[in-house]
């Protein structure tokens, strides 16, 4: 047989056979002996010769090795188009990209993050779709956002569903399960006069209680439902078929039955309704609730009654072996509270006494009774702790201020031997609250702080002439001599008192109540200037905070200053709030956020220039080197 080749095949044949040979011979070298092979060679002996190879993986001729990138060389590794080659000391290896998992049959395949738990990233409410090597996340129909985070957008949920808070988002859900209580008497229609202002309410609410369970229908009187422009429902109530229904609520003022309006929604819910409502346009107006709409049940019954039928309905009657004849058993409570007082009557002793239908009112007769069901059934009024609504009177002594009003008692046809009056007060120690309650015009700086989910809290912070602290300065300005200590307050009402503390971030002065950079700061980061040894703070972050502070003993020619004070609520539970202010080391703060900032002033120095022309003079004099104002501060905080 004759084997024919052109000319190009037999270079081709050379070329390639002279690599392998050369390659071969690069791989492989003699040696005199086994020690002079690479680590990475291995040693070949025959007698005749000692031979060092690299091993597979490595490049070399056998006395020096050098591992050889496959993940670098085309066609070296057989990687498939998932994964990466990753070199290795004579090997590599292949890791599957991110969305694959190696499989020892299939290589690497697709990860359902859809399908697995934990590896999906979606909202709860998003819809998870798996693609290769990845997946996606898509909101809801009605819903906006990435995926990740899902949100609702008001009218976009279905038939009787709203765009309700739900943590930190909006999520479409039944308003009669999601909604929030009020529970509160003296929404009823037919309690008098008071000075509550709806302007906190935003969203969806149930009537609770008995003041009744549903928002009035007609219009109300002036001077009701303890505010002065009462809000009902200008419309009817909807059926359970109807879902939620657009309605509009009116205020009743100056003659005017609907003077204002504001919308709100309703939806029948199993035995109950549930309105979405809106701050009212003005202060002060208030929700009224309907009291015919509260039903009885045995289980409110006291123990003074038994508990009837009437036409198919079950209440409450008042037991006839409840004999009193002597009035002066009448059994009365009084209740002494922070923000009012309330005075009760036993409802089944005054029937007892002859009182049919039971007219009970204050010195301001528009102050009246309302029935209240609790252990006992009773008859209550109440007034604020205030000098003049419904006829209190205020006096104060140096320890105490007292409240004081009277209680009038009459039956239906008023007849002279049943009218029954009876005195009662309320006395309280003077402490910085009350001390504020009971002046005229104090010079008090106040603010509202919202804390999501907790409610709202009240700080105010007032300027006082004694470490009592129970005189504070009134009018609209304080004078001090230059070595008068100025003693000052703050306090914290409303919300979660025994979780959330009241601590002075930042506390300094200013010769001008403009946003100024010249301050002198008394308290910065929580703690009292280290340089000023006449500064002492004993507790922080543990109660409401008293502090004194000689104003005008100071180097330069300022005979006006303002006090300006940066609080914070600290969540107890969860913050450290006592700060550690150890050390002569004094830090520099962050930029102060004024919306938690309280002010005061002007306070002027007594026989100074005319303070006020000098804080409104020119731009110039406010440039002049301010020398520090507070030569020596003593604080002291304490709980009060």
């Amino acid at each position: 047989m004759r084997w024919l080749f052109s000319l190009p095949s037999m270079w081709m044949v050379v070329a390639v056979t002279s690599w392998i040979i050369m390659a071969a011979a690069e791989d492989t070298s003699e040696a005199r002996s086994c020690s002079e092979c690479h680590s990475n060679a291995t040693c070949v002996e025959d007698g005749a010769a000692t031979t060092c190879t690299c091993r597979v993986g490595f490049t070399g001729d056998g006395l020096e090795c050098v591992d050889l990138d496959e993940c670098s060389l085309p066609g070296a590794h057989d990687c498939s188009a998932n994964s990466s080659c990753v070199n290795m000391p004579g090997s590599y290896t292949c890791v599957c990209s991110d969305g694959f998992r190696l499989s020892p049959e299939l290589g690497c395949i697709d990860v359902d993050e859809c399908a697995e738990p934990g590896l999906s990233r979606c909202h709860a409410l998003a819809t998870c779709v798996n693609g290769e090597g990845n997946y996606s996340c898509v909101c809801p129909a009605g819903y906006w956002g990435d995926g990740w985070h899902c949100e609702c957008s008001p009218g976009s949920c279905g038939p009787g569903l709203d765009c309700v808070p739900s943590g930190d988002a909006l999520m479409c859900a039944d308003p009669c399960q999601a909604h929030r209580i009020l529970d509160e008497y003296w929404r009823s229609a037919g309690y008098g006069a008071g000075y509550d202002c709806d302007s906190d309410l935003s969203g969806w609410y149930r009537f609770v209680g008995q003041g009744g369970v549903r928002l009035a229908d007609t219009c109300v009187p002036v001077l009701r439902c303890n505010t002065a422009a009462p809000m009902w429902l200008n419309g009817t109530h909807p059926s359970s078929d109807e879902g939620i229904v657009d309605r509009t609520a009116c205020a009743h003022w100056s003659g005017h039955c609907c003077l204002w309006n504001t919308p709100v929604q309703v939806k029948a819910c199993d035995g109950y309704y549930v309105y979405n409502l809106t701050a009212p346009p003005e202060c002060h107006l208030a929700y009224c609730t309907d009291p015919s709409s509260v039903e009885g049940t045995c289980e409110e019954c006291s123990i003074d009654e038994d508990c009837k039928s009437d036409n198919g309905k079950w209440h409450c009657q008042c037991k006839q072996d409840v004999n009193i004849t002597d009035f002066s058993l009448l059994e009365h409570r009084l209740e002494c509270g922070v923000n009012d007082i309330k005075m009760s009557l036993s409802k089944c002793q005054l029937k007892n006494l002859g009182f049919e239908k039971i007219f009970m009112y204050l010195r301001d007769s528009q102050c009246s009774g309302f029935a209240e069901r609790g252990n006992r059934d009773w008859i209550s009024v109440v007034t604020p702790t205030r000098d003049g609504p419904c006829g209190t009177v205020m006096t104060r002594n140096e320890t105490h201020a007292t409240y004081s009003n009277t209680l009038y008692l009459a039956d239906e046809i008023i007849i002279r031997d049943l009218n029954i009056k009876i005195n009662f007060a309320c006395s309280y120690p003077l402490d910085m609250k009350v001390s504020l309650k009971t002046s005229l015009q104090p010079m008090v700086s106040a603010l509202n702080i919202s804390v999501g989910g907790t409610g709202m809290f009240t700080v105010r912070m007032a300027l006082f002439q004694s470490p009592t602290y129970t005189q504070p300065y009134q009018g609209s300005s304080v004078t001090l001599s230059t070595e008068a200590f100025l003693f000052v307050g703050t306090m914290l009402d409303g919300g979660d008192l025994s979780r959330f503390v009241l601590l002075m971030t930042n506390c300094y002065a200013t010769p001008s109540s403009s946003a100024t950079p010249l301050k002198y700061f008394i308290i910065q980061d929580r703690c009292p200037r280290s340089q000023d040894p006449t500064i002492q703070v004993e507790e922080n972050g543990e109660s409401p905070q008293r502090f004194s502070v000689q104003m005008f003993r100071f180097a330069g020619n300022y005979d006006l200053v303002y006090l300006h004070c940066e609080v914070y609520l600290c969540d107890s539970v969860n913050e450290k709030c006592k700060p550690t202010c150890s050390g002569t080391r004094f830090r520099s703060g962050g930029a102060l956020d004024q919306s938690r900032v309280l002010n005061l002033g002007p306070i002027t120095r007594k026989g100074g220039q005319a303070a006020v022309s000098r804080a409104a003079s020119s731009s110039l004099g406010l440039l002049k080197v301010w020398l520090p104002l507070l030569l020596s501060a003593t604080l002291t905080l304490m709980s009060q």
